[in-house]
């Protein structure tokens, strides 16, 4: 399975929630979770409301990175 690696690990690292991410680009949880999960894709907005309210301070392309689950 392909995921957002280093974006699931900072939501984590700093003490988020799926969901409070999830509100603030207008999904719900579940929704969001599937997107992290390579199961639906992000759109830009999304990608970017994210980026800029809650890791401004790292490299989008990291965030961004995706990594095989095994």
């Amino acid at each position: 399975m392909i995921v957002y690696g280093n974006l699931i690990g900072e939501i984590a690292k700093r003490g988020y929630s799926k969901k409070e991410i999830a509100e603030s680009i207008g999904l719900s949880r579940n929704a969001f979770a599937n997107k992290l999960n390579c199961k639906t894709a992000f759109k830009f907005e999304e990608i970017e409301t994210i980026y800029k309210k809650y890791f401004s301070d790292c490299k989008l392309a990291y965030l961004t990175e995706l990594y095989e689950r095994k």
